[in-house]
């Protein structure tokens, strides 16, 4: 059999064997994340996010077709697993090609061992890939990295097939079908089908440009090589740029310009610039093949061949005019379409020049007040944004633009003045994008520390300095930034860079693929979490400590793999060889490795931290790094030259040698990549659903309360009468105009303002103001508006509003005892704002506050004088008069904010408001009842008539679009629908709502009740209901099933949701029902399949048993303490004590012991500087909490006349040992290397050693563990003083306490 035969048959093989790998590890429905969205997306052919992914959702489709409902998340996930086996076919077949090429050169024939080591060389490299971390992830799911990854691979093999037909044109064949001009043309179309499933395709362009100058230039010199970088970096920039937004940049200006200025039909624009597209290509295609210009012809081709695998595009649009239930972001047309394609919505990072995160802005200055912008006029402006829109203008100047005719000719109709109406693209954001976007006067070159503003800035300028070591008082000479404090130096710039974004956000990566990995928790910078990992302990402890006594969570976690360097160590020994052998393929390979990698990080120049790990995002990196280790079993095989000359013989122990490395990876990596069975993101979804009633209102938040029942109602068909309402989505106005249309069985939210105002930018909804009475009164507003909110408040608080001006009379005329009045004007002032015509409040309102205004103008005008705070203690008292009397009925609350007349203009603006920040709800009992808010065992004396809720004006000075139009939803819903919310702390609506005591927990979600009765917080009857009998968990028990990390944090929300329900059920005396719970709970979810660790973060005490409310906040030397907590299954051994279940108890505690003496004896052997550091410390914090707040619950409910178990004394014993021998071990070793380094009171180990011993010492003090020092009045709380050892005494003789601490 040929050669080329081998190649072929031997490739499909490989092909066979990934394939297997994936279709037997695959999901068995749709994953966390984006998967539920893109199988959606796919399943039915609707538009997901941007910047689209519309081949992936066309092959989706076709895969898809004849699946039946509930298998089409299989169906899907198997395309990743066919795209990522024909990944590694072509990695296979790119192998060959590039030892070939060594072999030719050395000389050596293509049979016998020469060809058996080309196919095992790359059959060991392919599948040392197929076994690699970071792509086996992305082959088992629903995602578009997987087909991304496929692209790369064909295109990268396209370019060595050319290469190859080339070589041997050079070397003189004739052979007809050899014509290597079409592989070119094959890879633009392949870029151009790329763009339409991910942008990560096109970055191997640079080696195609490298690849082509080789081949074609005898003679390679620097000014060659940086001329085709150059020429090879523009043509990526074309296309990223230039083709994809670029060009329907282009036909959206067309179409702007000619329905606009010219007047002519809609589409006519994209019509013509689409014909003189095609007439240009068509006339330089025919120009260059006359003239005989082949390069110019070759350029032009595959210019028209990735024009026409970028077309794939038209999907979208084609999709979006059908008004899929899914279309985010509306991209019915090019004009809207060219949005969605550059992301605006994600914003956008500075590359090689810009600000860092403290950098004034140009026209920004310096007040008292803090830095205020004075001149916008260097600012940039935004983006026009166009939609098609029927627009109302007068005199020439438009005035409101409408989707609808009808909508349009009714407000005319409705408003005086001389109108006129024209369909034509509406400018909707023109009132704000003049001077929107900033720019800054103190910048710097390759700018990495930049975002100051908007969400998470001030946890990013915290982890900026972490990662970059700066520090505000070290002195460097560097500029002062807008917040007083220095700027960062380039040099901090840089180590920012270098540690955070290339080592931890890259470089962590690459090792997990080709070193191996820690465990699967999200790492953030500490030794215990994410890290890579090699197995060979003397390296593993240098950088992660104790290796022989590391924790559980990552001795038992099944994503601990360890590859012993071997994978890294075969492909540098590959990478080597190639450069020697090879160098210039070796070069067009490591440009490949570094564009997919390294550029990748420069590109994004991600901030800290991610919501997730996104190794994923690099895999075509470590697809071209992992060539070099077939590669390097090539190498083997010629270094045993020497030593055997039988190549048969030197190609079977190359081969077998190699071989240990994708046996490794593969043995390694099964069962942290073996998604078979599992089944968490859609049971997460039909929990969430059947936690609604029929056609209730759910309103989520982000991307995993979304996507997955996104995927189970739109896909398998479930609880389509549940509306799922995303609060990230409702800002837009797309989504919101959508949530008012019926979809399926549910029926439109009742959003009743109008489709104009609801409009972005345009429409004077994106925020709405919570503005006190003395706020409004400054606004100069008109008498008809405040008179509008003084009737709102009136009308619902009479008797409250008179009180309140009896209340104000009193105390004014005590106020103004200090008020010195120096004419008999101010004097006459005093006594009218202390008179109120309680018979005639609205007209005396207005008349206070016009006089207190009055009166303060005096002031300055030195005709008053305010004495002892006087003139405070009148604005208090004005804020006390309103709060009386500031409820407003919500329904006509938002009524308000819905009329247009009500708004407040200012210089550049108009905005609107809320009457008041304290609403009245009303109670439709028969409504409640039908729509099952209220079930019928529901006592009349237990329902209120109306729900009080206020906001903090304090704190929430506005309410963003999405939370006012959800505002709006439950005020027009009139209790027909149940609201329910994913999160009760998700928005600052719930929050006031939960505040108030009206959002009960039934399971998964949280609904608003207006029943008021005990537990406050959840409705136990029916949540029992929905745990225990409605929800699905999988089958999480089952050792085979991986309950991976992001799995995990959903289950310790469920573990929670156990623990809450069965503490309630034992507060109200139904303690086998408790019991009951918690056996359940363990049940499904055992410690020995799901581990009981997560995120450490301060006890959230809506997640906490109740019993511990005291031991989850209190204070310690002047300083408020919020343990730690990683877990909580600790909880659930309380509980059990609590219950009487002792022996349940002692067996989990036991259990739970075992991990927490691991992570003990890790802080015992490991390096101090490790065992110190605070971010490793949080472990040993968050299980000191667990195991006092256990002891405490066992001395508690301890029998004097009872022996201690052999648990409670392996408890006591651990206490000891970690107060006794650990802590004082780390404390000694923190204080010699203060010591060392000359720290004086101040330092890095000072510091760490006084915030470890400030948590433990609170710890022990609070829990009894040590009695609380008298401390002198002089002492300073930010100097916690250490735990003397000698106050936890010894272990009292006796069984009564055999060896509890007193």
């Amino acid at each position: 059999m040929t050669y080329s035969k081998w190649n072929s048959y031997l490739g499909w093989l490989i092909f066979a064997i990934a394939s297997a790998v994936y279709l037997m590890t695959i999901e068995s429905t749709a994953s966390l994340w984006d998967c539920g969205e893109y199988i959606t997306a796919a399943y039915k052919l609707e538009v997901g996010h941007p910047p689209g992914a519309p081949l992936f959702m066309v092959l989706g489709r076709l895969f898809s077709f004849f699946a039946a409902p509930e298998n089409v998340a299989v169906y899907i996930n198997a395309l990743s697993a066919i795209s990522s086996s024909l990944t590694i076919l072509f990695m296979f077949w790119s192998l060959t090609l590039l030892i070939k090429k060594i072999v030719i050169k050395q000389g050596d024939e293509l049979t016998g061992g020469n060809q058996i080591a080309i196919f095992s060389a790359a059959a060991i490299g392919s599948l040392a890939y197929t076994f690699s971390d970071s792509f086996w992830f992305s082959a088992v799911e629903g995602e578009v990295y997987a087909m991304a990854s496929l692209f790369t691979a064909v295109i990268f093999w396209a370019i060595l097939k050319w290469d190859d037909e080339m070589e041997l044109i050079q070397h003189g064949s004739i052979l007809s079908e050899l014509r290597p001009n079409r592989w070119l043309l094959l890879i633009f179309f392949m870029l151009g089908l790329a763009i339409g499933v991910h942008l990560l395709g096109i970055l191997v362009v640079p080696s195609i440009g490298y690849m082509i100058y080789f081949r074609t230039r005898e003679e390679v010199d620097i000014k060659g090589l940086i001329l085709t970088g150059i020429i090879s970096i523009v043509v990526l920039g074309f296309i990223q740029e230039g083709v994809i937004p670029g060009s329907i940049a282009l036909a959206s200006n067309f179409e702007v310009s000619f329905v606009n200025s010219l007047g002519l039909p809609f589409y006519s624009g994209t019509i013509f610039f689409f014909m003189a597209l095609i007439a240009a290509c068509l006339y330089v295609v025919r120009y260059a093949n006359r003239g005989g210009k082949t390069i110019l012809y070759n350029a032009m081709m595959g210019l028209v061949m990735l024009l026409i695998g970028y077309g794939s595009f038209a999907v979208i649009v084609i999709r979006s005019n059908a008004n899929t239930p899914l279309d985010e972001n509306d991209p019915e047309n090019l004009v809207t379409l060219h949005s969605y394609l550059k992301r605006e919505q994600y914003g956008s990072a500075p590359i090689l020049f810009g600000p860092y995160w403290n950098s004034f802005r140009n026209g920004e200055e310096m007040t008292e007040d803090g830095p205020k912008i004075l001149d916008r006029s260097a600012w940039k402006d935004l983006s026009a944004y166009y939609l098609r829109r029927f627009v109302v203008t007068e005199n020439d100047v438009e005035v409101k633009a409408f989707a609808s005719e009808s909508d349009a000719e009714d407000w005319v109709k409705a408003n005086k003045g001389a109108y006129s109406i024209e369909e034509k693209y509406y400018e909707s954001n023109s009132s704000i994008r003049e001077g929107a976007v900033a720019t800054y006067a103190q910048k710097t070159i390759f700018p990495r520390m930049y975002n100051g503003d908007g969400s998470g800035a001030s946890l990013h300028k915290q982890l900026y300095a972490k990662w970059s070591g700066y520090n505000e008082n070290d002195g460097a000479s560097t500029e002062i930034g807008r917040d007083g404090k220095r700027l960062p130096t380039f040099g901090e710039n840089l180590t920012y860079f270098f540690r955070y974004q290339v080592n931890w956000m890259y470089l962590r990566y690459f090792m997990w693929n080709f070193a191996g990995r820690q465990n699967d928790l999200q790492g953030h910078g500490d030794n215990m979490h994410g890290n890579w990992l090699s197995g060979i302990s003397f390296l593993d402890e240098a950088r992660l400590g104790s290796q022989e006594h590391a924790p559980y969570y990552i001795q038992e976690n099944p994503a601990r793999n360890t590859y012993f360097l071997l994978p890294l160590i075969l492909a540098l020994i590959g990478l080597i060889f190639h450069y020697r052998k090879m160098p210039k393929d070796a070069f067009v390979l490591t440009l490949s490795f570094l564009f997919t990698g390294l550029a990748i990080v420069v590109y994004l120049n991600q901030k800290p931290y991610e919501p997730r790990e996104r190794d994923y995002a690099y895999a075509g990196s470590f697809y071209f790094f992992a060539m070099w280790i077939g590669i390097g079993v090539y190498a083997i095989f010629d270094l045993l030259k020497k030593y055997l000359k039988e190549s048969k013989v030197r190609a079977i122990v190359a081969s077998s040698l190699g071989l240990i490395v994708p046996v490794l990876m593969g043995s390694q990596n099964w069962d942290d990549h073996d998604r078979s069975d599992k089944t968490t993101a859609r049971d997460l979804a039909h929990n969430y659903l059947e936690s609604c009633g029929k056609n209730g209102i759910l309103f989520t938040n982000g991307d995993n309360d979304t996507f997955p029942l996104w995927y189970l109602q739109e896909v398998e068909g479930k609880r389509t009468d549940v509306r799922v309402c995303n609060l990230s989505l409702m800002g837009t106005d797309w989504y919101t105009n959508q949530m008012k249309l019926k979809t399926y069985e549910s029926d439109p939210l009742p959003i009743k303002f109008r489709e104009d105002q609801i409009l972005m930018y345009a429409g004077n909804t994106d925020q709405i103001y919570f503005m006190p009475l003395l706020q409004l009164f400054s606004q100069n507003l008109s008498d008809t508006i405040i008179k509008k909110v003084l009737d709102l408040r009136l009308k619902h608080n009479p008797s409250e509003a008179k009180m309140a001006a009896g209340y104000f009379d009193q105390r004014a005329k005590v106020i103004f005892t200090d008020v010195l009045a120096k004419t008999p004007d101010t004097e006459l002032l005093k006594t009218q704002i202390a008179t109120t015509d309680s018979l005639n409040m609205i007209s005396a309102t207005i008349e206070k506050y016009r006089k207190v205004f009055q009166l303060f103008d005096a002031a300055r005008n030195g005709q008053v004088e305010f004495k002892n705070n006087s003139g405070q203690d009148l604005q208090d008292l004005l804020e006390q008069y309103e709060r009386i009397w500031s409820a407003v009925d919500f329904t006509e609350a938002m009524a308000f904010v819905r009329d247009d007349a009500n708004m407040i203009t200012d210089e550049r603006n108009k905005f609107s408001f809320f009457p008041s920040s304290k609403f009245a709800l009303k109670v439709n009992r028969n409504n409640a009842m039908k729509s099952g808010v209220l079930s019928k065992k529901t006592k009349s004396g237990e329902i209120s008539d109306e729900i009080i809720f206020e906001f903090d004006p304090q704190r929430t000075q506005a309410l963003s679009r999405d939370e006012v139009m959800m505002m709006d939803v439950v005020a027009n819903n009139d209790w027909k629908r149940g609201i329910y919310f994913s999160s009760n702390r998700g928005s600052s609506f719930a929050i006031a709502l939960l505040s108030a005591g009206y959002i009960k927990q039934v399971g998964m979600a949280y609904a608003l009740t207006p029943a008021k009765k005990e537990p406050a917080l959840m409705d136990v009857d029916l949540m029992e209901k929905n745990m225990l009998e409605t929800y699905i968990f999988g089958d999480m028990a089952n050792p085979k099933v991986l309950t991976d990390y992001y799995a995990r944090r959903h289950t310790i929300q469920y573990r929670a949701n156990f623990l809450l329900l069965a503490e309630q059920l034992y507060n109200l005396g139904r303690k086998a029902e408790a019991i009951k719970v918690l056996d359940r709970a363990m049940e499904i979810m055992p410690e020995e399949t799901v581990m009981d660790y997560g995120d450490i973060n301060p006890v959230d005490p809506f997640n906490s048993l109740n019993y511990n409310k005291g031991d989850n906040q209190f204070m310690y030397q002047g300083r408020d303490i919020r343990p730690l907590n990683a877990g909580i299954l600790h909880e659930y051994v309380q509980l059990y004590y609590l219950l009487g279940q002792t022996k349940k108890a002692e067996v989990l505690g036991q259990k739970l012991l075992d991990n927490y003496n691991s992570v003990i004896a890790y802080f015992e052997y490991s390096d101090v500087e490790m065992a110190g550091n605070e971010e490793n410390a949080e472990d040993l914090i968050a299980l000191a909490d667990a195991l006092l707040k256990i002891r405490g619950t066992v001395r508690t409910n301890l029998d004097q006349e009872t022996k201690l178990s052999g648990f409670e004394r392996s408890l006591e014993k651990s206490v000891q040992k970690l107060y006794k021998k650990v802590l004082p071990r780390i404390y000694s070793g923190l204080d010699a290397l203060a010591a060392e380094n000359g720290e004086a009171g101040d330092g890095l180990y000072t510091n760490r050693m006084a915030n470890l011993q400030l948590y433990m010492g609170a710890l022990a003090e609070h829990h009894g563990l040590v009695k609380a020092p008298v401390v002198s009045r002089n002492t300073l709380p930010s100097q916690p003083s250490t735990i003397d050892l000698n106050s936890l005494g010894t272990p009292m003789q006796g069984t009564e306490t055999n060896g509890m601490m007193q």
